[in-house]
């Protein structure tokens, strides 16, 4: 058995439990306890078993219990603990990878043990308080001990029971340095992702009250991952409901509640952003050219198919968002909005051997620092400026830890770069820092979010970069649909909250997460027109147009008159194959915007799918007059030329299109044309090229030439005649 499968079958018990099938769940469970060889597993397992046996007798019987759903909660949670027991036996016995080593080469410390680390800490910052310039201890007996300390935190459960004022008393203001109780609150929130632990949960709920900012915002993290992974259990300790609660009345903004839970989100899309900035926004800021009007596409401005983008009318209640942005605009969008831009950037620089270490993944990044001074020993010039390495550690745009691998590489630079870069980090860390310091003045959660974000970071890179990342509880492999969660209803339960996590869905494009959401308001709300649309949009974009129509047409109710509104009922008509419905809507818009080109080229479409091939060209041809630069109406304009016989007019047309730019598809048709008008060898030619077109071939060509047999023999060609040009075809293609 290895630590892959024990973790499979703990998510498949826990989630056995978490639906209520207990009986399921036990018969497991009763098989992996006599796998851990420890008989009182075995026998507390039995004994839970036999209690909930007599409560279903009972129950069945007819015996009336009004604790009877309080003693159901107390077994689940009996059966809840005693897995966790189980399977934390199973990982100290297979585990494989660094946790699982630390967890068993610190089995069983005892409260000696525990008391000489701190003792060997504590002794080591008298010293350093005594003897160094530097106010920060950084003896290699401080960091040994430190380690221990960091290692027993992140693995040892009954710590936190047995040794509970111990724990409680390293985050006390004079226990220890508040970087490294920092750091113990990483230990403390990685145990809780690998095993359920009240007590640690509890000591975290503890800290969102501690003085220091960076404490309290790393405790809150930690929380919303911990609440998150154990949310179908919570509801059966009572304590821990009650520190949600109080979480929730307390001291915390609520801007700083909800906004740990969007960074969060977003950090879920740091790998697409990352690929985004290396292929799309870094390239094309390097192309950038000063004539910008010489690169815009006018060709594209109406799209060819029936497509139509976000209600322009509605409002973005996160952020204001131009139509139109260039590359440049939205990097620093992106940065405001505290993207991880620097993860393509920083992530070969944890080669070093500070990661070698894994509680220096969680350090912040402060000053003075000894591991700074020490890597900068030999360096002059901007390096050695206090007010820069100041400014670096106070900085709110790069996490810690890619403050230190930049710190690292530094004395690999070539001189002249070295000195380009500290005078370029001096000028933008002055101007940050003005505009952090009035940020501050105006919003004081602002400096707690940015701390949060930081440390999320700190934590991503902690789980997707660490070479020994595969024996630990990746969280941000999880979906984070907080919106499903209990918890965060019971901590954010106001409709502004919600409003604003599905604005931030629906503008990332996550359209099933953003419906969830929606779907909540819309039940626990009146909806309004933009609600019932957002709702109808993601249905669309999820393929779900049933749906989407149904809702269309509510919103509709609203206003009845709403070019975009009536545009997405005919969109979904459309996909939903009833020509005849899209185009009464698109007859409606149109009387509403009489010459909007898309609406035209829709009704067109239209048309055009009804056969109505003389009305959908004067729609066409309308589009040409009033956009004489599109380009791309001239192919429905040569298909109903064609399929009514305008045989001069297709071909006038179809030549244009052959000139510029054709597909495969534009040779097969002015095949069509000439062989209609009874010119085999013109046709025999054009189909030649079709079939010749780069990426098409005989049998694609075969299959779209069959769709047009009727319009061929309707004007005319002897369906006898068409197998031999097929064949006449094949030898010329030998």
């Amino acid at each position: 058995m290895n630590h892959t499968l024990i973790r499979k079958k703990q998510e498949d018990v826990n989630n056995l439990l978490s639906s209520k099938r207990l009986n399921e769940s036990i018969s497991m469970l009763r098989e992996l306890a006599r796998e851990t060889q420890k008989g009182e597993l075995i026998d507390t397992l039995y004994n839970i078993e036999m209690t909930y046996k007599s409560l279903l007798r009972f129950t069945v019987e007819g015996f009336t219990d009004p604790e009877r759903q309080k003693i159901y909660n107390h077994i689940l949670a009996d059966i809840f603990g005693v897995a966790d027991e189980i399977f934390m036996q199973l990982f100290i016995r297979y585990g494989q990878g660094v946790f699982f080593d630390l967890m068993r080469q610190h089995a069983g410390i005892g409260r000696e043990s525990l008391e000489s680390i701190l003792v060997q800490c504590r002794t080591e910052m008298d010293r350093t308080e005594l003897m160094e310039s530097v106010p920060v201890p950084h003896s290699e007996v401080f960091n040994s001990a430190f380690r221990q300390l960091f290692e027993i935190t992140l693995t040892q459960k009954g710590l936190y029971k047995e040794n509970e004022d111990i724990i409680i008393n390293c985050f006390r203001e004079s226990s220890l340095p508040w970087a490294q109780q920092c750091v113990l609150v990483s230990a403390v929130t990685i145990h809780l992702l690998h095993f359920f632990n009240e007590d640690a949960m509890l000591l975290l709920f503890r800290l969102t009250s501690h003085s220091n900012a960076e404490i309290r915002q790393r405790a809150l993290v930690g929380l919303y991952l911990v609440l998150f992974k154990y949310d179908k259990r919570t509801s059966l300790y009572p304590e821990v409901t009650r520190q949600i609660q109080k979480l929730r009345q307390g001291n915390v903004k609520q801007e700083v509640l909800r906004g740990i839970i969007i960074q969060l989100l977003r950090t879920l899309d740091t790998e697409k952003l990352a690929r985004k900035l290396t292929d799309e926004i870094l390239p094309e800021v390097a192309r950038i050219h000063p004539n910008l009007r010489d690169r815009l596409d006018l060709d594209n401005i109406i799209e060819e198919g029936f497509k139509e983008g976000k209600n322009p009318d509605w409002q973005d209640i996160l952020s204001e968002k131009p139509e139109l942005m260039d590359k440049l605009e939205e990097m620093s969008r992106l940065q405001m909005e505290g993207a991880d831009l620097f993860i393509s950037t920083f992530r070969m620089l944890k080669h070093f051997p500070f990661f070698n270490r894994l509680e220096n993944w969680f350090m912040p990044f402060v000053w003075p620092n000894p591991i700074v001074e020490d890597v900068l020993k030999y360096e002059t010039g901007a390096f050695r400026n206090s007010d820069l390495l100041e400014g670096m550690a106070t900085s709110g745009i790069i996490c810690n830890s890619d403050k230190y691998s930049f710190i690292f590489s530094i004395p690999q630079m070539p001189a002249t770069q070295k000195e380009m870069m500290g005078q370029m980090f001096m000028s933008e860390l002055s101007a940050l820092k003005e505009v952090e310091q009035s940020d501050s003045l105006v919003d004081t959660a602002k400096k707690e979010l940015t701390i949060s974000n930081l440390y999320i970071q700190d934590l991503y890179r902690f789980f997707k970069l660490l070479p020994q990342r595969g024996s630990f509880e990746d969280p941000f492999a999880w979906s984070l649909d907080f919106h499903n969660c209990e918890f965060v209803h019971q901590l954010l339960p106001d409709e502004d909250f919600y409003m604003k996590l599905g604005e931030y869905l629906f503008d990332k494009d996550r359209f099933q997460e953003a419906l969830e959401v929606y779907g909540f308001l819309s039940r626990n709300t009146t909806p309004n027109m933009q609600l019932l649309q957002k709702q109808a949009y993601c249905c669309q974009q999820l393929g779900r147009y049933e749906q989407a129509l149904e809702l269309y047409l509510q919103a509709q109710l609203f206003q009845h008159d709403q070019v975009w509104n009536l545009k997405k009922i005919a969109l979904c008509y459309h996909y939903l194959k009833n020509p005849e419905k899209a185009l009464e809507y698109y007859l409606e818009a149109e009387k509403v915007q009489p010459d909007n080109l898309h609406t035209m080229v829709s009704i067109g479409h239209c048309l055009l799918e009804l056969k109505n091939y003389e009305e959908a060209l004067k729609y066409y041809f309308k589009v040409e007059y009033l956009d004489p630069g599109n380009k791309k109406v001239g192919r429905p304009i040569v298909w109903c030329a064609l399929s009514l016989g305008k045989f001069d007019q297709a071909e006038k047309y179809s030549q244009k299109i052959l000139d510029e730019n054709p597909t495969r598809h534009d040779y097969m048709n002015m095949g069509h044309i000439h062989w209609c008008r009874g010119d085999r060898q013109a046709a025999l030619h054009y189909y030649k090229q079709s079939i010749t077109f780069q990426g098409n071939s005989m049998e694609a060509f075969i299959e779209s030439f069959n769709n047009d047999i009727e319009l061929l023999k309707k004007h005319n060609v002897d369906e006898a005649d068409i197998p031999i040009m097929l064949d006449q075809l094949r030898y010329h293609l030998k």
